[in-house]
C-alpha cells in the first residue's frame, strides 16, 4: 500500500512528458513542412544610382556697388524766428502755424511800429536841423569873405587917414587930439579885420562839429529806420513751419524764439558707412566726384514705391568714435511732390527714417550668385564632366543675400543649387531633367 502514491507520481510525469513530446513532434513537422514549400529568392545585382541634382549655369554681368545704410531726414536750412526789438505782437500769418506752408517774403511777424515810427520821425528832424546848421554855416563863411574885404578896406582908409595926420601934426595944422583919433580909427579897423580872419580860421572845426552832428543825425536817423524795419519778420524762402511759440497780443523781448521754419525740397540725411564699404565709392571723391543716391522710406510699405534722388554731399571731418564709422551728409534732390493733403502726407519730412542706396563704381565680369551657394573656404560646388567639383573662387563682395565672385568661375559652369549631403570630390552626379537653368540665379 505505501508503493501506491509513488507509482501514481511516477504515471502523472511520464503523462506529463509524453504530452510535451508530441507537442514537440508536431512543430518539428510543421516545421519541416513549411521549409519544404518555401519559395526560392531571386538573386538580384546591386546598382548603385548616382545623385541627382539641379544645376544653373554661371553668365557673368556687370553689376553696380551700391552701398547701404540708414539714417533720418533733417532740414538743410532751419531758422528759428526771434526778435530783434521788443514790442507787442501786432499781426501774425495765418500760416505761422505749425506744418504750415510760407512762401518767400511772406510776413510772418509784426511787432507794433507805433513807436518805432515816432523814432524815425524826430531822427529825421535831427537830420533836417543839422543840414539847416550846415547851410547856416556856410552862410556865414561867405558873410565873413565879404566882412573880410571891407575891413581890409578899412584899414587902408584909416592907414591914410592916420598918415595924413600925421603929417598935419608935424607941420602944426592938425591937432594932437586928431592924431590921436585917427590912430584909434586905424587900431579899431585892424582889430576889426584880426576878428574877422580869426573867426575865418575857426569855420573849419565849426564845419567839421556841424558834419559830425549830421553824421550822428543820419546815424540815429538809420538805427530808427532799421527798428522800425526790424518790427517786420519776413519769410526768407519757401518752406514749412517747424513750430509756433507766440500769439497776437503777446509782448515779446529781444531775441525771444516766436518759432521755426524751414526750407522747402532743402533735406539732408546723415548717414554711418561702415570704412570697409568705402571701398565702393571711393574713386569718386578721387575723381573730384561725389556719388549719387537714392532714398526711400524705411520699414514702411509704400504703395507707390517713390524714391528721392540723392547726391553726397561732404563727409564730415572725423570718425565716429563709437561706431568706428564714417559719417557723411546726404542732399535730398528737389522733387515735385503734388498738391493736396495725399501729397503732402508721402511727403519726406524732418524725422523720417529713410534707407539710403549710394551707387558706387561698377564692375565687370561679376558672378551674382546666392548667398548660401558658397560653402566654407569659399567653395562652390560644381558639376564637371557629370562628377562633383569643389572649386574654390574669389569673391569680391558678401552683400545681402547675394555674393559676387570675381574669379574662379567661367561662363557656363554648372553650379550645383540643390543639397548634396556627403558631397566628396569626384563623386559621380547626375544633373535632374528639367534641373539645367540658365542665369546668375538659380
Amino acid at each position: 500500500m505505501a508503493t501506491t502514491p509513488r507509482f501514481k507520481a511516477i504515471a502523472s510525469f511520464l503523462f506529463k512528458l509524453f504530452r510535451v513530446l508530441i507537442v514537440l513532434g508536431i512543430a518539428f513537422l510543421l516545421a519541416f513542412w513549411l521549409y519544404a514549400i518555401r519559395s526560392k529568392p531571386v538573386k538580384k545585382e546591386l546598382v548603385q544610382t548616382p545623385p541627382s541634382v539641379k544645376v544653373f549655369e554661371a553668365h557673368s554681368r556687370s553689376e553696380v556697388m551700391t552701398v547701404e545704410a540708414f539714417g533720418t531726414v533733417s532740414p538743410r536750412t532751419l531758422v528759428k524766428i526771434a526778435v530783434e526789438v521788443p514790442g507787442r505782437i501786432a499781426y501774425l500769418n495765418p500760416g505761422f502755424l505749425e506744418g504750415g506752408l510760407i512762401e518767400n517774403q511772406d510776413l510772418l511777424v509784426q511787432i507794433d511800429p507805433q513807436s518805432y515810427g515816432l523814432g524815425k520821425e524826430a531822427a529825421a528832424v535831427h537830420v533836417a536841423q543839422a543840414r539847416v546848421d550846415i547851410d547856416s554855416l556856410n552862410q556865414e563863411v561867405e558873410n565873413l569873405k565879404n566882412d573880410m574885404e571891407l575891413a581890409k578896406a578899412n584899414v587902408i582908409l584909416t592907414e591914410k587917414e592916420l598918415g595924413r595926420m600925421t603929417a598935419l601934426n608935424q607941420n602944426q595944422f592938425a591937432s594932437k587930439t586928431s592924431l590921436d583919433k585917427a590912430e584909434q580909427q586905424h587900431l579899431a579897423a585892424r582889430i576889426q579885420l584880426q576878428t574877422i580872419q580869426n573867426r575865418r580860421l575857426l569855420i573849419p572845426t565849426m564845419m567839421e562839429q556841424k558834419k559830425a552832428a549830421l553824421a550822428m543825425a543820419n546815424v540815429e536817423f538809420d538805427k530808427a529806420a532799421l527798428a522800425l524795419e526790424r518790427t517786420r519778420i519776413l519769410s526768407g524762402f519757401d518752406g514749412f513751419v517747424l513750430d509756433k511759440q507766440a500769439e497776437v497780443g503777446e509782448y515779446v523781448n529781444v531775441g525771444q524764439v516766436l518759432g521755426a521754419v524751414y526750407e522747402k525740397d532743402a533735406l539732408d540725411v546723415e548717414v554711418k558707412i561702415p570704412l570697409e564699404q568705402m571701398r565702393w565709392i571711393q574713386t569718386f571723391f578721387d575723381n573730384g566726384r561725389t556719388p549719387a543716391a537714392r532714398v526711400s522710406i524705411a520699414n514702411f510699405n509704400d504703395p507707390e514705391k517713390r524714391v528721392w534722388e540723392a547726391r553726397v554731399a561732404r563727409i564730415k571731418a572725423s570718425i565716429d568714435e563709437k561706431t568706428r564709422t564714417l559719417p557723411m551728409t546726404l542732399e535730398i534732390q528737389s522733387k515735385d511732390g503734388g498738391n493736396g493733403p495725399r501729397a503732402a502726407l508721402f511727403d519726406l519730412k524732418p524725422g523720417t527714417f529713410v534707407n539710403c542706396k549710394i551707387i558706387g563704381e561698377t564692375r565687370e565680369n561679376i558672378f551674382v550668385l546666392p548667398r548660401h551657394l558658397l560653402k566654407p573656404g569659399d567653395v562652390l560646388f560644381v558639376v564637371t564632366d557629370s562628377r562633383l567639383e569643389m572649386r574654390r573662387v574669389e569673391v569680391l563682395r558678401k552683400f545681402e543675400e547675394e555674393v559676387y565672385i570675381n574669379g574662379g568661375l567661367a561662363n557656363g559652369d554648372k553650379i550645383i543649387a540643390s543639397p548634396l549631403p556627403g558631397a566628396i570630390e569626384g563623386m559621380e552626379l547626375s544633373i535632374k531633367e528639367n534641373g539645367l537653368q540658365t542665369g546668375t540665379k538659380p
